[in-house]
């Protein structure tokens, strides 16, 4: 009975077998281990016991008032200057004053002498009173009248306002009087001249 040599292939199947296996128990043992849990995001039991993080310093640091404490751990602190800000205080304006400048009409003033009131007959008297400015200038002109019968009264009213006007207007006794009322007007004139001589 012969003996028949084993392939080549039987002979070498042991050793490629065994390389396949040692391969891939080293593959194996070089893969990280997967945690508990199956996700990545997880963290086994143990890894969690043994996980240590480190303390967070949160200590505030506190800047001195002053420059002279220090911040938690010996750092010397940043001081701060406080603002010196200075506001002026504001500046009182005096408003010009404003002087109204004095009304000086009366400043000097007249009262004449009685004019008589004369036309045929003596009517009355008529007595002007003038004022007059600092420099003498004739400025207002009134007049006072006494008459003895009602009829020289409607003529004194009438005539008196409108030579009081004229005095004014001329600033002197050369006025023109009042057409139909003559008697009145040279009495007018008369006590008005008088008045302007009498001025103090």
């Amino acid at each position: 009975m012969s003996h028949r040599q084993p392939s080549l292939a039987r002979r070498a199947f042991p050793a490629i077998a065994l390389t396949a296996v040692g391969v891939g128990m080293v593959q194996a043992l070089d893969r990280p281990a997967v945690p508990v849990g199956g996700a990545l995001g997880n963290v086994s039991a143990a890894d969690a016991a043994t996980t240590t993080i480190a303390p967070v310093d949160t200590t505030a640091t506190t800047l001195a008032p002053n420059g002279g404490a220090s911040a938690a751990g010996g750092v010397p602190t940043a001081t701060v200057a406080p603002s010196a800000t200075t506001v002026a205080p504001p500046v009182a304006t005096a408003a010009p004053a404003t002087t109204a400048a004095p009304d000086s009409c009366g400043a000097l003033s007249g009262t004449g002498s009685p004019g008589q009131i004369t036309e045929r007959r003596n009517y009355g008297t008529v007595t002007v009173t003038a004022k007059f400015t600092a420099e003498g200038t004739l400025c207002s002109a009134s007049a006072t009248y006494q008459v003895y019968d009602q009829k020289s009264v409607r003529y004194e009213e009438y005539s008196i306002p409108i030579l009081n006007k004229q005095a004014v207007a001329a600033k002197s006794a050369n006025i023109q009087g009042i057409s139909g009322a003559t008697a009145v007007s040279d009495g007018y004139r008369a006590s008005l001249q008088s008045a302007i001589d009498n001025k103090h």
